[in-house]
C-alpha cells in the first residue's frame, strides 16, 4: 500500500523525512523557499503498529516512486535521519545526496530510551503527550525559534498515533547502523545544533561525518533540536555546500 504523501513545487525531488512525531508537517518553515526550484515531498510516518524500520524504509521508497521520481535529495531530521540512513543502505540508487539534521546512527542513551518505553507502555498516553508538551520549551526549542513557531509545533504535533509512536521508540532502542556507515557512498551534509538539549547531536554528528565516506560536518551555533524552525536556518542555502564535495 502506497503511503499518503504531499507533493508541492516543481523541479528535482526533495524529500523531507520527519522526526519522532511522524507528522511530516514540520518542514513548513523551509518548504516555500525549497518549492521555488524543487518538488518537495513530505509524508506522515505510519500511525499503526507495531512495525520495524524495514517497513518505514519501504514506505519511503514507495512514496518517492509513486510521486514520479527515481532519485531525490533526502533530508532526515532526528529520527528521520536514522530512517534516511537505513533507506540509503537499502536503496542507494534513489539518492542524489542527503542532509542529516540532529540525528544519529545509534541512540547513545539506550537504557534511558528503554525506561521511556516501559513508562510509555504503563502510563496513559494523554499523560505522555502532556509531559512532552510541557517539556518542549526546555528540551526542543532554542532562542532562535519564535513563540509563534513554538505554538505551531505544539499544534501540528498534538495528534500523534500511539502505536506508531511506540514503534518508532522501539526502533530507536534497537537500531545501530554504525557498522554499516562505511557502505553509504552518498554525499552527505551532517548538521548539528550546538544547543540541542534532547540529545548529543554534535557528538553523534561527528561520528556520522567521520564514518560516512563522503560527508561534511556543519555546526549550527546556538541552535537547538528543532533546527528547521530556527529563524537563522535556510535549508535551500545548504544545498550550495554540495557544489565542492
Amino acid at each position: 500500500m502506497i503511503p499518503e504523501y504531499r507533493k508541492q513545487g516543481s523541479g528535482p525531488a526533495f524529500v523531507y523525512v520527519s522526526g519522532l512525531d511522524g507528522t511530516g508537517k514540520l518542514f513548513y518553515k523551509q518548504s516555500a523557499e525549497m518549492e521555488r526550484d524543487h518538488t518537495v515531498i513530505t509524508f506522515p510516518l505510519r500511525g499503526d503498529g507495531p512495525y520495524r524500520i524495514e517497513r518505514l524504509v519501504e514506505d519511503l521508497a514507495l512514496a518517492v516512486r509513486d510521486a514520479g521520481f527515481e532519485r531525490a535529495t533526502f533530508l532526515g531530521e532526528s529520527f528521520g535521519g536514522l530512517l534516511t540512513l537505513a533507506t540509503a543502505l537499502a536503496h542507494p540508487e534513489m539518492f542524489e545526496r542527503m542532509i542529516l539534521v540532529n540525528t544519529f546512527a545509534r541512540f547513545a542513551h539506550r537504557a534511558k530510551i528503554g525506561i521511556g518505553i516501559a513508562l510509555f507502555s504503563l502510563l496513559p498516553y494523554s499523560l505522555v503527550k502532556a509531559h512532552r508538551t510541557k517539556s518542549a520549551r526546555r528540551v526542543l526549542f532554542s532562542s532562535d525559534v519564535s513563540e509563534e513557531d513554538q505554538r505551531l509545533f505544539r499544534e501540528l504535533t498534538r495528534v500523534v498515533p500511539y502505536k506508531g509512536y511506540a514503534s518508532r521508540l522501539r526502533i530507536i532502542r534497537d537500531t545501530d547502523l554504525r557498522p554499516r556507515l562505511k557502505d553509504i557512498k552518498i554525499p552527505a551534509l551532517v548538521v548539528a545544533g550546538t544547543a540541542d538539549h534532547l540529545l548529543d547531536s554534535v557528538g553523534a554528528a561527528r561520528v556520522l561525518a567521520g564514518s560516512l565516506p563522503h560527508a561534511r560536518l556543519k555546526l549550527l551555533e546556538g541552535t537547538g533540536h528543532t533546527a528547521l524552525l530556527s529563524s537563522r536556518v535556510r535549508v535551500r542555502e545548504w544545498l550550495k555546500e554540495f557544489d565542492d564535495f
